[in-house]
């Protein structure tokens, strides 16, 4: 259990917060004493820390409080935003950083781990609303989930190059925006690089017919990476245009005029082979 776990648990009126006397802190203390022998999953050092908090970090803990993505995010929670009201806090970056790192980097770490093993839609999509509050992460948060962000990538890409069959159901976020949304917040060189990776074999199995369908849903969500090198963005919504008019020309005449598109993921990937950063390389 957590600090913001802890509060919610205990049913203190948060808009009370900052007017908190010392006087109103101990009668806190002495609530969570009641409740330490009732409830086994409140342990010592996390009744100290909501102490700590309360006193140190008012601002801060309300602010989390009254944010519905980290509250839910912390509470395992889906309350919707009826359940809050802005409180038109000034929050300091750096402080906010410390508040995080003192109180609930591990957690942050370990929901943000076990949501992205989930891959579905929606915990793709709560992750990326988590990750546009990143500028409140300090640098060790960071540090821990980009890899893991990676990993889903590299992950990915290793799958689709040893496929022979039409299961891939361990790779099915792959063709869910929300992912490259994700993907979009870490965007780097080395990411855009790995993006190569995958294009190229997205475009061999689509090519392949080896499931047109997924494939083209694959290309489209694809073009929701906003990418470190704005050429390679160019290039994922020029495929993805493309496939529209395709499906367009598809609707209308009920019929496949061909499949040999995507040439560019060539380009992508002798790009990045290369370590050119040219314009020439992209279509």
């Amino acid at each position: 259990m957590n600090i913001i776990e802890l509060f919610e648990e205990l049913k203190i009126d948060k808009n009370n917060i900052l007017l908190f006397s010392p006087e109103d802190i101990i009668k806190v203390e002495k609530q969570i004493n009641v409740e330490k022998k009732i409830n086994l999953e409140i342990n010592a050092q996390t009744s100290e820390n909501l102490i700590i908090a309360l006193k140190d970090y008012k601002e801060e803990l309300l602010f989390v409080l009254s944010n519905r993505v980290l509250f839910n995010f912390f509470t395992h929670n889906n309350l919707d935003k009826n359940h809050f009201s802005d409180c038109n806090l000034t929050i300091s970056e750096e402080k906010m950083k410390q508040f995080i790192s003192l109180f609930l980097a591990d957690d942050l770490v370990f929901f943000f781990s076990l949501n992205l093993s989930k891959s579905t839609f929606k915990r793709l999509k709560k992750l990326d609303a988590l990750l546009g509050l990143k500028k409140y992460f300090p640098e060790e948060v960071i540090y821990k989930i980009s890899p893991l962000v990676y990993s889903k990538l590299d992950f990915a890409v290793s799958q689709l190059a040893v496929l022979n069959t039409n299961e891939f159901s361990n790779i099915i976020y792959i063709k869910h925006k929300t992912f490259y949304k994700l993907l979009s917040h870490f965007a780097t060189i080395e990411l855009d690089k790995k993006m190569g990776n995958l294009l190229p074999l997205v475009v061999k199995h689509y090519k392949n017919n080896t499931d047109i369908y997924f494939f083209t849903s694959v290309i489209k969500a694809m073009s929701f990476y906003n990418a470190y090198n704005e050429n390679m963005s160019k290039t994922l919504a020029k495929n993805r245009d493309i496939l529209s008019e395709l499906d367009a020309d598809i609707e209308n005449e009920k019929t496949h005029r061909g499949i040999s598109v995507i040439i560019a993921a060539v380009f992508i990937l002798m790009l990045f082979l290369t370590g050119k950063c040219s314009l020439n390389y992209f279509v």
